[in-house]
């Protein structure tokens, strides 16, 4: 919530302020700085002093900080209710005989296919390496790709199903990726949030979920989007792939 170097900052009286927003931090959006002060037996001027060093231009402007993170949080509940309610029917649809015909030709082209490589960056490589270790344990030939960075070697990929995994669908470094693959003659899978993502209509075959896309209130880099379906979709075509073999 709080820079780490300025929370180092606070001698030993601020610290006693910043405890105390910490330990009462849903309740301070209805006080005064004189109510703050009383509560937390210091003076005005050490709220300041504490606020300043945390990063505030005073008072009014913490006010606006608690304001903005209860509505910040409020927001993540409805999130979590809006991608709860979406997972929920996207699980139920797993069960259509349509979603089941949906999945068909992914279920070939892994039957097809020699060496199953996972890949993908950030959640999505970890979610990689998820698949790939759930592929080995139902006795399929997997593999996951730790390094997205790594060169894609020009040989060996052609008994090869590469399995992209990305939200977006429109990371730079694996939209290369999956040139090079594809240029040295690997089959391409993708599972993505989006069918017309650049990646979805690159690759050979795309798998695509639709969930609400979420990104971080901090950091606009991540991205927040739920994984449940990727996690159920690598599971299925698991089953799938090893019921027929």
């Amino acid at each position: 919530m709080f820079d780490v170097e300025k929370v180092q900052s606070l001698n030993e009286l601020e610290m006693v302020v910043y405890r105390y927003i910490i330990e009462h931090f849903e309740t301070l959006g209805h006080l005064t700085i004189r109510e703050l002060a009383e509560a937390a037996h210091v003076s005005t001027s050490t709220i300041l002093r504490t606020l300043s060093k945390l990063g505030f231009d005073g008072f009014s402007d913490f006010k606006y900080f608690l304001k903005e993170e209860r509505l910040r949080k409020q927001q993540s509940i409805d999130y979590f209710y809006d991608a709860t309610v979406q997972v929920n029917l996207f699980l139920k649809k797993l069960n259509d005989e349509s979603y089941q015909t949906l999945l068909a030709p992914a279920v070939e082209m892994i039957l097809n296919s020699r060496h199953i490589l996972f890949t993908g960056i950030g959640t999505s490589g970890m979610l990689g390496a998820y698949g790939s270790r759930y592929f080995t344990n139902l006795e399929l030939n997997a593999y996951s790709l730790s390094d997205p960075f790594a060169p894609i070697p020009p040989r060996g990929l052609e008994n090869t199903l590469v399995i992209l995994l990305s939200v977006s669908g429109e990371t730079d470094r694996m939209i290369e990726q999956l040139r090079d693959f594809k240029r040295y003659g690997a089959k391409t899978l993708s599972i993505t949030n989006d069918e017309h993502s650049t990646i979805a209509r690159l690759s050979d075959y795309n798998i695509s979920y639709y969930m609400p896309e979420v990104g971080s209130p901090r950091e606009a880099h991540l991205n927040l989007t739920t994984q449940v379906p990727v996690v159920a979709l690598i599971e299925i075509l698991a089953h799938q792939v090893a019921k027929q073999l």
